[in-house]
């Protein structure tokens, strides 16, 4: 509620209003008594200069000013009586609040709950010294315990019955024997002393402590002893050994990373320098053929060489990704060792090297067919053999592979340069080589040996290696035998020999690609064949050959195209006719993406780049003879 001085005051401030008021009505009232002056009375001065009408509008123009000062007056004082009222009901509802909250609380205590005396101030101090998880102690001047929290015994694992300092003594590590004499002499010469050291729990396992001491003294300065501060840190110290631990790893790993790419860039440029400059250099005339089938092989060479460091790339990125799938299908043992070999003899015979090549079968006695991951087991023994041929200037390797408790055991054996014993450990890690940066040797991304680790066990194996310095290496590997079909071995027809008896004469083949150069190079890998070519640059093309031409035998589909993709259009020849053969050929070399093609409705499927062989194989698999 409003004060009564406010009251007061708004009476004084009406009765000034109304003054106010009656004066301007007068002086209003009184202004229009001037005659307007004549016309030969203008000349009429009152006052000896103003004529009668500038003194009416003198007037006039006075008392609309003392209007608009009257106006602002009443509202000033309006204003200000109301801030005072708003002032006092604050006040006033302050108070309430107040009165009512201690009204509310007398009501709810009662006589017994107030506590009238608190705790005594030394009472306080010794809560506080049992609920801190730090220990302290107290030592005098003749280090004679004299007082010990709770969480002293606790962490250091001491009996309180026992000779504290007598156990502390002995239970500290080797390494921190002198503590008690750095302490001491600390303390006499700074006041303070602060170590982390090393304790013998009572349960056998060693603590880390860290501990702060300081002398006390009384209250004319004297020394009467020291006090020592103790925490538990173990955790702190693994946590941050760790940490520190992670960083050196991840530091090691982005140096890595960092030469990894610098040997990208060399490893790309060094064979696509090759390729460019012998493509170049076909275009010369007046070329033996000679000549032009050395330039060629050396284009085929480094061609291949970039496609396999594509591949690596590509399996790394699998192997960061955890894509790398095992699939189980029927395999020829022979066979894939074959392949292997015949390749190694190409790498050998093309950086002539004086190394002989053999391979010792231990297996011939049992099934040659087996289930296994063709795809990937190939690649294993590549790179084991690609590393042998490299790092072997001269000598010889072997592969030898055997049946031995239920595991084919595949072994690679050189005489090259060997790896030092403390590198043995790292050779498996991404991106590790024994030499790294512009001095290293041998080419090569580094990856190679952590794809082959990581394949074979996935596959349910182990990889090991033995090897000496100046003496030679032995990698080998082991993998489930897993046995497969009957025990006779499986009769392969000779590649070349397919090749040369093709008489597709009779056949026609539709080839699908939106880029020229695929269809110009697949027309000129099959026209020995004498199959019957046609070619559409898109879907939709494709579509209306298959409409129109019911002897196509089998089709060649991109999986990229424009308007309508791969996976597009062989569902809708499907539709129109269900038995069509359709191979697919994608640069997609992911395993779902394969799987997401076959389900699609293609028959087989070719990764890019295409190669005649593979092609015609393919091919014949679907085509009949004649």
């Amino acid at each position: 509620m409003s004060a009564p001085g406010s009251f007061s005051g708004l009476r004084i401030n009406i009765k000034l209003y109304h003054v106010l008021m009656m004066i301007l009505f007068l002086f209003l009232t009184c202004a229009p008594v001037f005659p307007a002056p004549s016309t030969e009375n203008e000349s009429v001065f009152i006052a000896g200069e103003l004529t009668i009408s500038e003194i009416n509008i003198f007037l006039i123009t006075s008392g609309a000013v003392a209007v608009l000062i009257l106006l602002i007056t009443f509202f000033y004082f309006r204003i200000s009586r109301l801030r005072s009222e708003l002032r006092d009901g604050v006040k006033t509802s302050s108070d309430k609040i107040t009165e009512s909250a201690v009204t509310v609380t007398e009501s709810q205590l009662k006589p017994g709950d107030i506590v009238k005396d608190g705790p005594k101030a030394e009472d306080l101090s010794g809560l506080l010294l049992k609920s801190i998880d730090q220990g302290i102690c107290y030592f005098d001047t003749a280090d004679n315990l004299k007082y010990a929290n709770d969480a002293v015994y606790s962490l250091t694992g001491i009996e309180k019955s026992s000779d504290f300092r007598k156990e502390f003594i002995a239970g500290l590590h080797p390494e921190h024997n002198d503590y008690p004499s750095r302490r001491d002499e600390s303390l006499a010469r700074e006041g303070s002393f602060s170590s982390d050291i090393s304790l013998r729990h009572r349960d056998g396992n060693y603590i880390i402590l860290s501990t702060r001491s300081s002398l006390v003294k009384n209250s004319e300065g004297k020394e009467i002893g020291y006090m020592t501060v103790m925490q538990d840190i173990t955790n702190l110290k693994k946590d941050m050994e760790e940490m520190a631990r992670h960083n050196l790893e991840s530091e090691a790993g982005n140096r890595l990373k960092a030469g990894f790419l610098a040997n990208i860039s060399h490893e790309i440029r060094t064979p696509l320098n090759s390729v460019v400059g012998f493509a170049n250099l076909l275009l010369e005339d007046n070329l033996t053929r000679e000549t032009k089938e050395e330039y060629v092989e050396h284009i085929n060479y480094n061609s291949e060489k970039l496609l396999q460091i594509i591949g690596d790339i590509i399996d790394l990125s699998r192997l960061s990704s955890s894509q790398i799938e095992i699939t189980y299908e029927e395999a020829s043992l022979s066979a894939l060792i074959r392949d292997v070999m015949e390749e190694t003899k190409v790498i050998i015979k093309r950086t002539d090297k004086p190394v002989i090549l053999t391979v010792n079968n231990k297996a011939s006695s049992v099934n040659d067919l087996i289930f296994t991951d063709k795809i990937w087991l190939k690649r294993v023994l590549s790179h084991l053999m690609d590393n042998a041929v490299k790092f072997t200037l001269d000598g010889s390797i072997e592969l030898m592979y055997s049946i031995e408790n239920n595991d084919i055991v595949f072994t690679v054996k050189d005489t090259g340069i060997g790896i030092n014993k403390e590198n043995l450990a790292s050779i498996f890690n991404e991106f590790s080589q024994e030499v790294g940066g512009h001095h290293r040797p041998f080419e090569g991304l580094g990856v190679g040996l952590t794809l082959a680790k990581e394949v074979v066990e996935r596959m349910g194996g182990r990889i090991f290696v033995r090897s000496e310095k100046g003496i030679g290496s032995e990698f080998s590997f082991n993998i489930p035998y897993r046995p497969a079909g009957t025990k006779l071995k499986r009769a392969l027809i000779p590649e070349d020999q397919l090749l040369s008896n093709l008489d597709w004469r009779k056949h026609r083949c539709l080839l699908v690609d939106d880029n020229k150069d695929v269809l110009i190079y697949l027309n000129r890998i099959l026209v020995d064949t004498g199959i019957t070519i046609l070619t559409a640059r898109s879907g939709v093309e494709a579509l209306d050959h298959i409409r129109n031409d019911e002897q196509i035998d089998v089709v060649i589909l991109d999986m990229q195209m424009p308007e309508m993709n791969g996976i597009e259009a062989t569902k809708e020849i499907k539709k129109i006719r269900s038995d069509l053969p359709i191979i697919a050929q994608t640069a997609f070399v992911f395993e779902n993406d394969t799987d997401i093609i076959l389900e699609a409705g293609c028959d087989a499927c070719l990764i890019k780049p295409i190669r005649r062989e593979h092609l015609i194989t393919v091919m014949s698999s679907f085509i009949k003879p004649g």
